[in-house]
Formats: C-alpha cells, sequence, structure tokens
C-alpha cells in the first residue's frame, strides 16, 4: 500500500483518478477532468456512472495491472494501485494510459477542453493534432496547418524553429520558449511516447503561457538593477565624505551633482566652467570616485602654474638626453601618471595654442611622444577639463581654441557661483564648522545673529572664501561662540559692498616708487575682484585688459584667490 501526494499527482501528464472504497472520486487531475468531460461526465461522478464494470477493476494479483474499461465511446486502458487515505482508510488510484489518448475518435473535441496549448507530432514530423489553445496564444488559426509537416512550416517561416523537431533530432524531451507575433511567449515542454522497441511514435508539445511571468521577471531584474545603482550611488556618497565632499542642498547643485554621477560612467571629455572658488576639482573628484575609472589615479594640475617652457615636458615626459638638464633616465609626464585613471586640467585656458594643438591630437588620437622621443604611447586617460571664463569667452575661440573647446567639452557642466545658490551658504557653513573644530579639537558654534550676514553676503570667492572666513572665526574665538564683533574683526564685510565706500590707499612707510606701485597694483587688483567676483569684471572696473591681470598672476606678482 502507498501513500499518494495531491500535488504529485497535478503535475502527472496522464489522466488520473483516485477513488475511495466506495467508489466514490476524491481527487482527479487536469488530465483526468478533461477526460471525463469528453465523455459528457462530471469531475466529481461516482466510478459506476463512468462504466458499471469499474467496481470489478479491483487490483487481483500483482497491482499495476493494466486493465480496459470504457469512457464514452473510446476504450482506454487503465492500471489499478490500492493507496492509502487519510484516517487510515484505503481506496484506489486509477492511471490511465496516454497512448489510448491518441486512439479516441473525437480526440480534437477533448484537446479542445484543455487550456493549455498542446499540439502532437508524429516521428516524420509531420503535425497530427492542435487544440483551440494554441491558436488562441499564438494569435494564429494553427489548426490550418494540422497534416503539414513542421520543417516545411519553418522553410516558409510560418513559424519559429519548434521544440517538437528538436526532440525528434536529439531523441529526448526539450524545453524550450517561444514568443509569437501577437506579444505571447509559450513555455514549451515536449514528452516521448515510445512503442516497445524504444522507438519514438509521437511527441506531445505543451505549452503554458509566461508571457506575464516573463514580464515581472524583467521588472524584477530592472527594480534590481535600479538598487544596485542605488547601492553604488550611496556607496560613492561614502567614499567622498571626507575633506572632497560636494555639499549642497539648492537644486542648481543637485542637477549638478546628478550630471556629474550620470557621466562618470562614460568616458566622454567633461568641461567644467564657473568662477574660482565655485568647487570645480570637487565635482571633477566626484565624477572620478562615481565612475568605472574610480581605481584608478586622479591627477589634478593647474595649468597656469606650469611655465609655458615646460608645459610639454610636463604633460608627455621626456627622454633622457631631450634637452640640457634633462634627467638620466627620463621622466614620466602627467598622462603617464594619469593612465587608466583621470586627468584634471584646472585652468585649461591658461595652455598655450601650441600646446592646445597637441592636447587636441593626444584627445583625437589617444596617443603621444615624450619630448626627444619619435616612438608614440597609446594612452587611455579620462579628461576634465576646468576654467573660471565665461561661456562666451570659451566659444568665440579668442581665449582659447575653438576646436579644442568643442573637443573637451562633450558634456559641460556649469557650476553656479554661490550667490545663485544661497540655499547651500548654511548647509556649507556647518559641514565646514564641523569639520574645522574636528581638524582644531574645538567646539566653536556660531551665533544665529551672524547666518543672515553670510546668508545676504555675495561671496565673490565663493565657496572657498567662505571656507576661509569660517575658519578665521575659529581662530579668533575667545569663547565657544562665535558673532558679530568676531565677524567685523576679521572681513569689515558689509552686505553690499560698492567702490563709494571704499577706503582711500594710504602710505604708511617709504618705500622705492616701483614696488609702491606693485603694492597699488595689487591691491586694486584683489579689491576690484573682490567686488566682480571674476577677472573679466574685475578689469572693467579698472579699465584695463584681463590679459593684464593674468599676467601679473603668471609672474606671482597677484595673488587673487
Amino acid at each position: 500500500m502507498i501513500t499518494i501526494e495531491e500535488h504529485f499527482l497535478k503535475q502527472l501528464v496522464n489522466p488520473v483518478l483516485i477513488a475511495d472504497g466506495g467508489g466514490s472520486i476524491l481527487i482527479t487531475n487536469d488530465p483526468a477532468e478533461s477526460m471525463l468531460r469528453s465523455a459528457g461526465l462530471r469531475s466529481n461522478c461516482a466510478l459506476s456512472e463512468i462504466d458499471p464494470h469499474f467496481g470489478s477493476l479491483e487490483p487481483v494479483g500483482a497491482p499495476g495491472k493494466t486493465r480496459s474499461v470504457r469512457i464514452g465511446k473510446a476504450s482506454r486502458r487503465v492500471k489499478v494501485f490500492p493507496v492509502g487515505l487519510e484516517g487510515g482508510k484505503n481506496g484506489h488510484l486509477y492511471l490511465f494510459d496516454t497512448a489510448d489518448i491518441l486512439k479516441m475518435t473525437d480526440f480534437d473535441t477533448f484537446l479542445d477542453y484543455i487550456d493549455v496549448a498542446i499540439g502532437i507530432v508524429n516521428k516524420d514530423g509531420v503535425l497530427e493534432h492542435l487544440n483551440e489553445a494554441m491558436s488562441k496564444y499564438t494569435g494564429v488559426n494553427m489548426k490550418e496547418w494540422t497534416g503539414r509537416n513542421l520543417s516545411e512550416l519553418v522553410e516558409e517561416r510560418a513559424l519559429p524553429y519548434p521544440a517538437s523537431l528538436n526532440a525528434l533530432r536529439e531523441k529526448k524531451p526539450v524545453n524550450t520558449n517561444i514568443t509569437y507575433g501577437s506579444g505571447t511567449t509559450l513555455q514549451y515542454r515536449s514528452m516521448l511516447c515510445m512503442d516497445n522497441r524504444g522507438q519514438i511514435q509521437k511527441i506531445i508539445i505543451t505549452g503554458q503561457d509566461v508571457t506575464r511571468m516573463i514580464q515581472l521577471e524583467s521588472d524584477l531584474s530592472s527594480s534590481e538593477t535600479l538598487k544596485d545603482q542605488y547601492y553604488k550611488q550611496l556607496n560613492t556618497l561614502e567614499i567622498i565624505l571626507g575633506r572632497d565632499r560636494l555639499v549642497y542642498s539648492s537644486e542648481p547643485m543637485k542637477r549638478v551633482a546628478q550630471i556629474a554621477v550620470k557621466a562618470s560612467n562614460f568616458d566622454s571629455p567633461v568641461f567644467l566652467w564657473g568662477e574660482s572658488g565655485v568647487g570645480k576639482e570637487m565635482v571633477a573628484k566626484l565624477i572620478h570616485k562615481s565612475g568605472t575609472r574610480a581605481a584608478g589615479p586622479f591627477v589634478g594640475v593647474n595649468c597656469s602654474a606650469i611655465p609655458s617652457e615646460l608645459m610639454e615636458s610636463e604633460f608627455f615626459g621626456y627622454e633622457e638626453g631631450a634637452f640640457t638638464g634633462a634627467k638620466r633616465g627620463g621622466r614620466k609626464g602627467l598622462f603617464d601618471e594619469a593612465e587608466k585613471g583621470t586627468l584634471f586640467l584646472d585652468e585649461i585656458n591658461q595652455l598655450s595654442l601650441g600646446m592646445q594643438s597637441k592636447l587636441l591630437r593626444v584627445i583625437q588620437e589617444n596617443e603621444y611622444m615624450r619630448v626627444g622621443s619619435n616612438k608614440t604611447i597609446s594612452t587611455n586617460v579620462r579628461i576634465i577639463a576646468a576654467t573660471n571664463l565665461s561661456w562666451d569667452q570659451l566659444a568665440d575661440g579668442t581665449e582659447f581654441r575653438r576646436d579644442l573647446f568643442y573637443r573637451l567639452s562633450v558634456i559641460p557642466i556649469n557650476i553656479p557661483p554661490l550667490r545663485q545658490r544661497r540655499e547651500d551658504i548654511l548647509p556649507l557653513i556647518y559641514f565646514f564648522l564641523k569639520r574645522l573644530n574636528l581638524k582644531y579639537s574645538t567646539s566653536i558654534r556660531i551665533n544665529n545673529s551672524l547666518l543672515p550676514r553670510f546668508y545676504n553676503y555675495d561671496w565673490p570667492g565663493n565657496v572657498r572664501e567662505l571656507k576661509n572666513v569660517i575658519e578665521r572665526l575659529l581662530v579668533v574665538a575667545n569663547t565657544d561662540e562665535v558673532g558679530d564683533a568676531e565677524y567685523d574683526l576679521i572681513n569689515h564685510l558689509e552686505t553690499k559692498k560698492s567702490p563709494d565706500h571704499d577706503e582711500d590707499i594710504s602710505i604708511a612707510r617709504l618705500m622705492p616708487l616701483k614696488q609702491a606701485m606693485e603694492k597699488v597694483e595689487e591691491i586694486l587688483f584683489k579689491r576690484a575682484y573682490q567686488e566682480s567676483g571674476s577677472i573679466e569684471k574685475a578689469a572693467e572696473l579698472l579699465d584695463i585688459n584681463p590679459s593684464t591681470i593674468y599676467r601679473r598672476i603668471k609672474k606671482g606678482r597677484v595673488e587673487l584667490k
């Protein structure tokens, strides 16, 4: 005596009935229900209603012996097994042979009762039977193909290569998914029907609609991918919570950060432009650390700090003996140092025209030559350039080569000045205050009365100036809280500054006239820069050409930052 799991019976292709000792049917699987319906019988009928001789089918001798029974108009073969039921009672399991199904005269009608796509193919690959469900799911009246050879239908491109032909060729069950023009995807399972010699006689194919399941799996996969992206961004933010953290709460900077993170997954050149002190290098580091090159080096260089005669050797390196004073063994350049990483070129507009041409070639060809060599070296470096020139100055070609500008600005990102994103001022104050307190082991607070003055000041030096002011406040603090007195002491700042309120230049001591003129020039340059927020506007206030200020900076006679 065996005990049968109902779930197991539901998975069988053969029709199966389980009845108690009184002949009442207790369990049927889907093929059995279809078999009974095709004979006009209910699934919960008694065995005697199916065939009066059912009662004599109780196993005699060895269980599993094949018997015959009539269901409707067809004679069916069935095996009977004793089974244990719940409560310790006994019953019988009736297992019908699927081979008999193929001999039923009303078999097509029987198949149409089943809400699963079913097809039967003979050993020659000829389609013998198809049910209505197959046509419903595929959106094509496939019953018209009955009697056709599947290989011909495939050649005519009437249908995709079916699993049944694979099963015939490989002589084993083959499962596959096929998506039809209707958009429906069926998951096909094949079952081989063999004769006594082990030769294939029929192949029964069942197709289940898995369109919704595949869509759910796709949605789940997309959700997992999106989740992974969120986790990656969160991890990135954790990584850059140190001194390179990008702090913001304003919408303009939120957009900058979003574009930077998206750009990090590509190798396209990025061009950052904005006033001095807005945080261009921090945005560049965010792009580097968020993307695929995070494991590589980040090499930053201020182009204005490199003498023009040394630029080529600094960028590309040089070979031994390339020039007088060349280091023995040669020297690597910035592109060597940044290999497989990111090269950040700040104030790129300070490159000479000749150097701009060489840089353009490197970007286009991904190769360069060291000074004193005629051998090209391949390079794999992502370039991020930055400048404090305006977009118009960059695009007009007078301050910067137009072709290089457009080659570098595949992804242009403008970082607005602090005065245009005042919502960032308070978060930056608290961030710098916390970091500096930690650095100096202090616990200084800022009185709330100071906050409006911070908020209303135009910050020509932007974030860099704000950080310097916070640090000065900590330096001069006599108590754990700083307020207006300390602020006025170190800055002499008002909410609005105008040249009309500037102090006259005074003479504290005598000095050579040339030195005095340079000192006055430096004071005027700084004051004009602080008032205007850019070198170009400072030059307008002083009625001079911006190149004059740039030359003084390059010679080290003026420090605006």
